[in-house]
Formats: structure tokens, C-alpha cells, sequence
């Protein structure tokens, strides 16, 4: 009887051991001891229970609140930190299991599929350009659903270990339908390859193995898998039939244990990430830029806004015109051609806002043969700067018709043709043409314009403003604009030549056009990007640094892969935006 005591309850044997070595163990002071230990975990777990009651209620409360009025400090940062430590309580507790099995499953599975569907939904709602709020009213509702199931599952102590342990028996003891066991045993199966399909992400996501685009999907949602990922573990150890102690169950926690913790390490890694930031944009345009938080109060007060990851994060108010025409062509590689953008306008009480109507031009990435304006442009970054008092042009130009870069995306009509990189080059020019001429429409100081893109985009955007200011293609861009800064997001210089896109070759690679005098660059790049090296921003900062030109910083995302800021409410986008506002008012 000892022995399966010791076994079974090594921790709580522990502590009475001074005693049990006193004493003469008898099989009835074995038994008395034996409840003894029992009542002790019984009160230990309902203490958690109560404390993880008490946290739901918390963040409930405090998660309404943030809904009707989200804000950016310490405060509500720390609200962010108990609602991770809330959501994992609740899943080990669903796991350890409460009074109501039933009640357990559903929130692993509100869990689960819920915070996907959250992930999903906040990056929907964040592309779309029609979307004026962009906040999921689904995310909200998912994740406040989740506090109440929580505080459900832990408002009442534990029913008595006795008790557990007998109604289970009689569960167990119940026949099952030969339909309702096929039906698990298919379930535990799926849930169980997903779980390895979790064990893949978690490598791709840590370490430098290329798969392609889709490493897109990986560290910016990634503190959603960690949730995502041990729910699943959990919802597989609830629904099987093994025992605690079992093999199998021991794998399936520790796995669920180690996809939690090292899907989490992206986001533990921020504290680097803001430091090195920090350093970075200082040392390239001194600490002026320190004091605008207290003088602009549209900007955003914090880098990084914990609750706005899992929350969204609303735009400003805004104005959209979509398919403005502003190219056809009508002869050689041109005919049949035609270029469009739309264009975000602040609201008509925008005389205070930090952006005071400069100008920011936006080109869509996609390897010059695929991608648009709009939802592929990341459409909330324009809705963002047009909320700060920018008129902001998310513009086409002329794409490759070679293969496709990813086949399985469109390409928008009478775009695509047998254009190279001068050609993107030019038509990009003539719309900034079209603007000089027609800028009072829109409302927008083109004494004060920026240019950026991403990708493929940012290289097209730093071909533009750089070839500019050299003096070698002093015809791209119209002598009535003034370009006052660079914003490339992961630039792809130099690597069109790989997609065999011919060009000129400064036109090609950027960076072979910088001097003294070029204008002030901000520059986005993943540590882990394995589209656009992170070797080809270091070379770009080089390249400045090499004229005696200071004036670049890049902001490096650790962990961080290619386009790893879609989300919008991301760790890496949120701090980038950060810098990216105070760069444009520096310098506009």
C-alpha cells in the first residue's frame, strides 16, 4: 500500500513523510493517510480553480471595457499579460477537468477553432479596404465567449476525488455505438495528425528551413498557435481512454507543452526586438523623435499593444476612391494597357492631424508578375496614414506575363504583359505625372511625398526615388514632386534578374544608385526571410553608409519571415508602424 502511495503521489507524500516515519504503518493509518492526501490535492486544485475564477471574471470585465475603448499603455498592457495567463489557465483547467465534462470539451474546441477563426477573421477585416472599422465583431465575441466558458468551468470547486473517480467508472462502463466509436477514433486520429502538423510549424517557425510562401503563415500568428496547439493536445487527451499515466499520454502532453512554449518565442522575443529598434532608429535620425508620442497624440503611444493582437485595432477615420484610371496605353509594350489606384483621403477635420496631407505612394509586392492594389497591398496600412492626415495612393503598374510567381493567384486585367523593370519603372513615374497634375482634387502636398512598397514593390519603390535623386534618371519622376523619404518593406534589390525580368541594371538593384544626398530610408526586414535574404537589406544600408549617408535604419523583426506583416495587429507591424509614423513627420 506504501509503495502505490509513493508512486502515485510522490509530491504530496513528501510532505508527510516526517510523520509516516513516526508511526507505525498499519493498513488502517495507511488508508487515513492516504484520504489525507487526497483532501490536500482536492484543496489545492479548487484554490486554483477559485483564483482562475477570479481572473476570467477580471478579464472579462476589463476585455469589454478595451472593446468599447482600446487604449495603448502600460495599463492595458498588463491587462494583455492576465489574458494570456487567463486563456492558459483555462486550458489546463479544461484539461485537469472541472465538474462538467462536457463543458471542459467545449471550451478545447471553442479554443481551438474559436482563436483560428479569430486569426483569421482580424486579418480579413484588416485587408479589406471597404472595411471601414477594421475590427472582427466575431473576434470580439470569440474571445469574450472564451472568458465566460472559463469562468463557467471555474466558478465551483471540485466535486470530491471519490466522486470523479466513480462517475468516470460509470461513463466508462457505459456500452458504446459502434457509429459513436468509429466517429472517435476518425476524430482522435485528425487530432492527432494535427498535432504533428503543429510539431512542423513549430520547426519551420525556430529555425531557417525555406518553404517558400508559406512562411507567411508562420511567427506573426504565432502566439495564436500556442493556444491553438494546446488546446488540441488537450481536446486529445480528454476524448481518449488512456490512463494519466499511460505512454501515450505522457507524449501527447509534453507535446502540447513544448508546441505552447516555443510557438511563444517570437513574442518573448519583443523586449530584443524594441531595444534593437530603438537603438537602431536613433543612431540613424538622432532622439528628436523621442518627444513626438507627448507632442502628436494620434500617434500610437507604445510600440506594441498586447490586447490589440488579439483584439484588432481600429482605423480612423478615412475616405476611399477606388479604380481611378490614370494610364492607357495605346502602342508598343503599352497597347491595351491600363493602370488604376485608389486613393485614401483624411476626414475634412484632418487641419490637426500629425500627416497634414503629405503624400504616400504605396506599390503592391507579388515578384513583378503577380499581385494589385487593395486587399494584396495590406490595405489598413493606407486606411492608417490616411487616418493620420496623409493622402495615401495605393497604385498599379504593369506586371510580367511570364509564369507566375504563385500560380494559383490572379492577375488583374489589361495589367500583365511583356514588361520589364524599366517599364514598371516608367509607368510608376507617369502616375506620379497624373498626380502633379491633378493633386488638388485629392487635397495632397506633393512638396512632401514618400514612396514605399514591399517586396517586389519596395525594390520598384527605392528604383523610383533613388534613380530620381542620383541624377541619372532624373525623367521618372515628375520635377513638381518632391520625394522627402524611402519606406522599402524587405526590398527585393537585385533579384528580379532570378525571375528573368530584364532591366537596367541601377534600375535592377537600388543600391547601386544611393549618394550622399539620397533621401532618408526606413527599411522592414525579417531575421528569417527566406524570399528576400535579410543580406539584401544589410547591403542597402551598406550601400548608404558607403556614401557617408546616415540617414537609413533598418528595423529587423527576429523570427520574422517574408510579408511577416500582413497581420496588422501583429507584433512586427505594430512596432513598425510605430517607427514608420515618427519617420514620415521627421522628415515631411
Amino acid at each position: 500500500m506504501l509503495k502505490f502511495i509513493m508512486y502515485r503521489l510522490q509530491p504530496d507524500v513528501l510532505q508527510l513523510m516526517p510523520l509516516l516515519t513516526k508511526i507505525e504503518m498499519t493498513a488502517g493509518t495507511a488508508d487515513h493517510y492516504f484520504k489525507k492526501i487526497i483532501e490536500l490535492r482536492r484543496e489545492k486544485m479548487n484554490r486554483f480553480f477559485k483564483s482562475l475564477f477570479m481572473l476570467n471574471i477580471l478579464s472579462l470585465l476589463l476585455s469589454i471595457v478595451y472593446s468599447f475603448f482600446p487604449g495603448e499603455s502600460v495599463f492595458w498592457n498588463s491587462y494583455g499579460l492576465i489574458l494570456i495567463v487567463t486563456l492558459t489557465g483555462n486550458t489546463v483547467a479544461s484539461v485537469l477537468g472541472s465538474r462538467y465534462r462536457k463543458l471542459d470539451i467545449t471550451y478545447l474546441l471553442l479554443s481551438s477553432i474559436g482563436l483560428l477563426v479569430v486569426m483569421l477573421s482580424n486579418t480579413a477585416a484588416s485587408v479589406l479596404p471597404t472595411y471601414e472599422s477594421s475590427r472582427s465583431i466575431l473576434s470580439i465575441s470569440i474571445l469574450l465567449l472564451l472568458l465566460v466558458v472559463g469562468a463557467a468551468i471555474t466558478r465551483v470547486p471540485l466535486i470530491r476525488t471519490a466522486d470523479r473517480q466513480s462517475r468516470t467508472t460509470l461513463s466508462a462502463d457505459r456500452p458504446e455505438k459502434k457509429t459513436r466509436k468509429a466517429a472517435r477514433r476518425v476524430l482522435l486520429v485528425l487530432l492527432a495528425f494535427i498535432l504533428l502538423i503543429g510539431a512542423l510549424m513549430v520547426i519551420l517557425t525556430i529555425t531557417d528551413i525555406n518553404v517558400g510562401v508559406a512562411e507567411i503563415l508562420l511567427s506573426q500568428y504565432s502566439l495564436f498557435y500556442s493556444f491553438i496547439f494546446l488546446s488540441i493536445a488537450g481536446l486529445l487527451l480528454k476524448l481518449t481512454m488512456f490512463k494519466w499515466n499511460s505512454l501515450v499520454s505522457y507524449v501527447v502532453f509534453s507535446l502540447g507543452i513544448n508546441l505552447f512554449v516555443l510557438f511563444a518565442i517570437p513574442f518573448v522575443f519583443m523586449p530584443s526586438l524594441l531595444n534593437e529598434a530603438e537603438k537602431n532608429y536613433t543612431e540613424s535620425f538622432g532622439d528628436e523623435w523621442q518627444t513626438y508620442g507627448a507632442d502628436v497624440p494620434a500617434f500610437k503611444e507604445m510600440p506594441f499593444s498586447i490586447p490589440a493582437y488579439f483584439f484588432g485595432i481600429s482605423s480612423k477615420d478615412y475616405n476611399l476612391t477606388e479604380d481611378v484610371l490614370f494610364y492607357e496605353g495605346t502602342e508598343g509594350v503599352d497597347a491595351g494597357l491600363e493602370l488604376r489606384f485608389d486613393v485614401y483621403t483624411p476626414p475634412a477635420d484632418a487641419a490637426n492631424l500629425p500627416g497634414e496631407r503629405s503624400t504616400l505612394i504605396r506599390i503592391h509586392g507579388g515578384g513583378w508578375d503577380i499581385g494589385d492594389k487593395g486587399t494584396e497591398n495590406f490595405a489598413q496600412v493606407n486606411k492608417y496614414f490616411a487616418g493620420q492626415g496623409y493622402v495615401v495612393f495605393d497604385v498599379q503598374y504593369g506586371l510580367n506575363n511570364q509564369d507566375q510567381f504563385v500560380e494559383f493567384l490572379t492577375v488583374p486585367d489589361r495589367v500583365s504583359g511583356d514588361f520589364s523593370i524599366d517599364d514598371m519603372v516608367r509607368h510608376l513615374g507617369l502616375f506620379t505625372t497624373y498626380l502633379a497634375d491633378n493633386h488638388e482634387e485629392y487635397g495632397a502636398n506633393i512638396d512632401s511625398v514618400f514612396l514605399s512598397g514591399a517586396s517586389a514593390g519596395g525594390q520598384l519603390a527605392s528604383a523610383v526615388a533613388l534613380g530620381s535623386s542620383s541624377g541619372d534618371y532624373t525623367d521618372i519622376i515628375d520635377n513638381r514632386i518632391t520625394v522627402k523619404g524611402l519606406i522599402p518593406f524587405y526590398p527585393a534589390n537585385g533579384l528580379s534578374q532570378y525571375r528573368n525580368i530584364g532591366g537596367e541594371s541601377e534600375l535592377v538593384d537600388p543600391a547601386l544608385m544611393v549618394e550622399a544626398d539620397s533621401p532618408p530610408a526606413l527599411v522592414y526586414q525579417g531575421e528569417k526571410d527566406g524570399l528576400v535574404a535579410p543580406r539584401v537589406a544589410e547591403l542597402f544600408r551598406e550601400s548608404y553608409l558607403e556614401k557617408g549617408n546616415t540617414e537609413i535604419a533598418v528595423i529587423w523583426m527576429p523570427y520574422g519571415e517574408h510579408a511577416s506583416d500582413l497581420y496588422f495587429p501583429g507584433f512586427y507591424n505594430q512596432t513598425f508602424i510605430y517607427y514608420m509614423e515618427r519617420f514620415m513627420y521627421q522628415y515631411q
